[in-house]
């Protein structure tokens, strides 16, 4: 006798014109491509597809001057990338990025630089 192993496939989330819309409205209102995908239970680049695909001008994305010289002094004093991402409003590798293009030497998961 052979043991079947069953795969249980996701199907896409397939929004309607009115979830489309309640998408829209929210991005205008301030929610963020993030918050967007947790609330429709869609992947964040089939946020910003929907977006574009309605029009939308999305908001500047990554960190501006300001934003990466505080990422740099939370770095220095030890935060995490992932902890700073949060704080800032940006993805971890956003904020990795930016350190990068700094100079900044990266430190690993245990705390030592690369």
């Amino acid at each position: 006798m052979t043991d079947t192993v069953r795969i249980r496939r996701r199907t896409a989330t397939r929004l309607s014109e009115r979830q489309i819309a309640a998408l829209v409205d929210g991005y205008l209102a301030g929610a963020t491509v993030y918050e967007l995908a947790v609330r429709f239970g869609i992947h964040r680049v089939t946020v910003s597809a929907h977006l574009h695909r309605q029009g939308v001008t999305m908001r500047r994305q990554g960190l501006d001057g300001d934003g990466v010289a505080h990422a740099v002094r939370l770095y220095e004093d030890g935060w995490s990338v992932t902890r700073i991402g949060d704080r800032l409003g940006v993805d971890a590798t956003t904020a990795w990025t930016a350190l990068k293009a700094q100079g900044i030497a990266i430190r690993d998961a245990h705390g030592r630089e690369r």
